[in-house]
């Protein structure tokens, strides 16, 4: 009887905070307040990049998040396009865009479209989230963060299915790489059943050999 007397209690009382600020349409000050401490609050998975200094670029098909570290005028000069996009009837890295930001929202969207064609895969309703990273020490401390253990492959690159993720750094970004790990987030988002590591992988190389067709 006690018990549910505290459940009660206290599921009133997280409804009574859901109201209040859901008026102010800050549902994660909700978090912050029953997570105030660094630790519990990043358990809790509500402290986003951008409350931690990171950049937000938005794109129609993805939202690109770079470190403050990131000098983005490089990451964009690095971020070669190649192929000749059917679309707009010309070389993809021919873009009339001045702003920096707005270069690589449209490559990164050029380049999700050009990764669905190749595989010949148009998977409803995904939208990708590109992180950046400065080099590859704070990639493997994400790597160690999100997993629990180190980065023993030392993979400069990764995709996780459960956030619809890629993971990458400055020093490495590319149109190989990338168009690698968005394959494999079209691949992961086009089949209901996910298919084995191996086969995902082949498929995900095969996007890189033919980037050129």
């Amino acid at each position: 009887m006690k018990n549910k007397f505290i459940l009660t209690i206290f599921f009133l009382i997280c409804f009574f905070l859901c109201r209040v600020f859901s008026q102010a349409g800050a549902a994660v000050s909700i978090a912050r307040f029953l997570f105030p401490f660094p630790v519990l609050a990043k358990i809790s998975g509500v402290r986003s990049p951008v409350a931690q200094g990171w950049k937000a670029v938005e794109s129609k098909y993805c939202t690109i998040l770079y470190h403050p570290d990131v000098n983005i005028e490089e990451a964009n000069d690095k971020l070669k396009l190649k192929f000749y996009d059917i679309s707009s009837g010309k070389k993809s890295y021919s873009l009339d865009k001045t702003d920096v930001e707005q270069q690589l929202a449209e490559k990164f969207d050029r380049l999700f479209c050009k990764v669905k064609e190749i595989l010949d895969m148009y998977p409803n309703r995904i939208h990708l989230t590109i992180k950046i990273y400065k080099n590859q020490a704070q990639l493997d401390n994400a790597y160690f963060e999100t997993f629990g253990f180190s980065n023993k492959e030392q993979r400069i690159s990764y995709y996780i299915h459960k956030y619809t993720t890629v993971y990458t750094t400055q020093e490495v970004i590319s149109q190989e790489v990338m168009a690698h790990e968005i394959g494999h987030a079209v691949i992961d988002h086009y089949f209901l059943i996910l298919p084995p590591e191996k086969i995902k992988e082949l498929l995900a190389q095969y996007v890189e050999i033919h980037l050129g067709d």
